[in-house]
C-alpha cells in the first residue's frame, strides 16, 4: 500500500527563517504525478547516520528538500504557473547563500567508503513535483526578496561587528612578526639582503617580494 498522501512532521525554521520556536509543517504530495515513484524511496541499506532501515520507505531527499524550501523560498506550492518564479528564487537563494545545496549519495570509493556530493534543485525537479504543497506562508516576489536582503544585511552587520572585536587580536598575531622584521631592518640590526639569504636557506616559505 502506498504511504498516506498527507503527512505531519516536526521541523525547526530553515536557514534564513525568522527567529522563533519549533513549528509544525504539513505537506501533501497527493497531487504530484507518479508521487509513489517521485516522492518516496525504499532504503537499500540500514544506516545509523541517517536513520534508515533496509526495506523501509522514506520521503525522497529531493522531495524532503523541496518541502523545507517552501519555508525559505516563500512559495507554499509548486504549480505549472509558478515554476519560473520557483527557479528564479532558488537561483538567487543559492547564489547569495540563503539556502544550502542538498547532499546526495554518490556511491562508494574503491575502499568502500560512502561518497556524498552537493546537488542543486533544478527545474526538472520542480516540474516532477508539480502538485506538492505545504502550509508554509506565501510571499510575493517583492516581499520575499526584501526579506532575504534585509536578513542578509542583518547577518552581515552582525559578522562585521564580531570581526571588529576579534580582528585586533588576530592582526597582532598575523602582522606582529612582519612589523618586528621591518623595524629591525630600519634600525640597521639586519638588512634586506641578509634576510633574503636566510629565506633561500630555509624550508619555511618567506616572502621576499616587498622591497
Amino acid at each position: 500500500m502506498s504511504p498516506s498522501p498527507w503527512h505531519y512532521v516536526d521541523v525547526t525554521p530553515a536557514v534564513g527563517e525568522a527567529k522563533g520556536g519549533d513549528m509544525s509543517l504539513n505537506w501533501s504530495v497527493k497531487n504530484v504525478k507518479n508521487s509513489d515513484d517521485i516522492c518516496y524511496y525504499t532504503a537499500l541499506g540500514t544506516s545509523v547516520h541517517n536513520g534508515t532501515v533496509r526495506g523501509e520507505e522514506y520521503t525522497h531527499p529531493i522531495t524532503d528538500n523541496l518541502i523545507w524550501q517552501t519555508l525559505s523560498i516563500g512559495l507554499n506550492e509548486i504549480t505549472e504557473g509558478n515554476i519560473d518564479e520557483w527557479e528564479k528564487r532558488l537561483a538567487f537563494a543559492y547564489h547569495v547563500g540563503w539556502i544550502s545545496k542538498m547532499t546526495v549519495y554518490a556511491g562508494t570509493d574503491k575502499d568502500g567508503k560512502v561518497q556524498w556530493e552537493p546537488r542543486l534543485i533544478t527545474r526538472t525537479d520542480l516540474v516532477n513535483h508539480i502538485g506538492l504543497n505545504t502550509n508554509a506562508s506565501y510571499e510575493t516576489a517583492g516581499a520575499w526578496r526584501r526579506r532575504v536582503i534585509e536578513r542578509m544585511e542583518e547577518e552581515g552587520l552582525r559578522d562585521l561587528k564580531r570581526a571588529d572585536k576579534e580582528n585586533p587580536e588576530q592582526d597582532a598575531i598575523t602582522w606582529g612578526e612582519h612589523i618586528a622584521l621591518r623595524d629591525a631592518i630600519r634600525r640597521g640590526e639586519t638588512t634586506k639582503e641578509a634576510e633574503k639569504a636566510k629565506a633561500k636557506n630555509s624550508d619555511v616559505w618567506v616572502s621576499t617580494s616587498a622591497e
